[in-house]
This record gives structure tokens, sequence and C-alpha cells, in this order.
């Protein structure tokens, strides 16, 4: 059911649920987590259990991307996760950006769909970033969308609009 949401809320209890979810299955597990959130957004009326499955898909799948890396490259790296939340015209903004391996152009256009999967056998069902598209465009009419470059970052950026509010 949709509700007046706090987005940054909604992102910070994210984080906290992939970092905690990573630690478990790798105790080891360290990760830079540069946090920016807008200064006191409007509410937007979202569903927040499915806005927070996105969010903590994103944010599980950037904490993989950069230990995937830090495995590659022993001893310069230094993996960082950044989120951010911005509100401008009306829009709401979350980014999610790693440093790990990227995606390559030829994947970016197939991630979106069901059962896509770079990842081995067992490891994912390739439907994350499906079921969180169709959660941001389907569900809530935003967009979701991806900037890589190989070796160096991913982004994922969700955009929401802030509805108007109508007097009856």
């Amino acid at each position: 059911m949709r509700q007046e949401s706090d987005l940054n809320v909604l992102l910070k209890e994210a984080v906290q649920l992939a970092w905690h979810g990573m630690r478990a299955q790798v105790p080891d597990f360290t990760v830079d987590i540069r946090e920016e959130y807008a200064d006191a957004p409007p509410q937007i009326e979202v569903i927040p259990q499915e806005m927070s499955r996105v969010f903590l898909n994103l944010l599980s799948n950037a904490f993989q991307a950069v230990r995937k890396r830090s495995l590659q490259d022993v001893d310069e790296y230094s993996p960082i996760v950044k989120v951010s939340t911005a509100y401008h015209d009306g829009r709401h903004e979350v980014r999610i950006w790693d440093n790990g391996p990227g995606i390559p152009a030829e994947i970016r256009e197939k991630i979106f769909q069901p059962f896509f999967t770079t990842k081995a056998t067992g490891e994912g069902t390739g439907l994350g970033l499906s079921l969180s598209y169709d959660i941001v465009v389907k569900g809530h009419g935003g967009k979701i969308g991806v900037e890589s470059e190989v070796g160096k970052y991913a982004e994922f950026i969700v955009t929401l609009l802030q509805e108007e509010k109508h007097e009856e």
C-alpha cells in the first residue's frame, strides 16, 4: 500500500541491511560507504517495502561487485560504495555507485531482463534487477538506469517524480 515516505530513511535502512547481509556471508568484508543525503526532501508516496527491496538489491549488487574486484585486485584496491539522494524540479533521485569491475556495454542492455545474470550458477537468480525495474518503472512510474565504465565503476540511478497534491 502506498504511503508518504522519506527516501533518505528507506535508503539508510537498506544500507544497514545490505551491509549486515554481506558481513553475514563474508565476515571479513570491508568497504568504505560514503553517504550523501538530500537536505529535507519532501515525502513521496511510494510502497515503502517495494522501494526498500529495490535499494537493498542495488546495494547488495554493489557490495558483491566491490568484493569481486577486491579478490582480483588484491593489493592496491580500496572498495568504495557511494549512496546519495537529491531532490530538484519535482524529481527524487537516488544514486548507488560502486568502484567494482563495472558493467560492459553489451551486458548493460540486458541487465534488466528477467533471468539475466553474470553471477555463477547458484549465486544469483537473475531476477533482482528485473524486479527492481518493474517496481520502479511499472509500479511507481519512475526510471532506473545505469552508467558504467569497465574497470572503474557502475552507478545505478533511480528517479521518481513527486506527484502534485490536489485538494478536493
